[in-house]
């Protein structure tokens, strides 16, 4: 957040110092953007990652997210198909992974996972997995 906000100031240091621009006017635009980050960062990430969980089942995975609308989706696991994980430069800098279980209805996400635990929660799954398609 400290970078982005350093780099904001900047950028509107550049664009007001070359043009014609009252300063209250690149004062106010400041404090928009100012406040914009604290409330993004400060309320809406932290309080998105509260109303975020998955629970592993022997039967079924089930993902809860959403903040104002809940969705709640169960896999079960004798529709599992495979397991990826993916991690982009963001997840790899704070050490985590991202889950993707494929399905032949399509994809669903367990996201955040710390990179240590993502092999374990994998094979764990694919294990399930095994189970589940041999009792039938």
């Amino acid at each position: 957040m400290g970078v982005l906000l350093v780099l904001a100031t900047i950028g509107s240091y550049l664009i007001f110092s070359a043009t014609d621009v009252n300063l209250w006017f690149s004062a106010i635009v400041f404090a928009v953007a100012l406040l914009y980050f604290i409330f993004i960062y400060g309320f809406i990430i932290p309080f998105r990652w509260m109303r975020w969980s998955y629970q592993i089942k022997h039967d079924e995975i089930e993902i809860q997210h959403g903040i104002i609308f809940r969705k709640r989706v169960l896999i079960p696991m004798i529709r599992i198909q495979h397991i990826e994980t993916s991690q982009g430069p963001l997840l790899r800098q704070q050490n985590l992974v991202s889950l993707s279980i494929t399905t032949a209805a399509g994809a669903n996400e367990i996201e955040a996972v710390n990179a240590s635990e993502s092999d374990e929660l994998r094979e764990y799954i694919l294990s399930l997995v095994k189970v589940a398609k041999e009792d039938v």
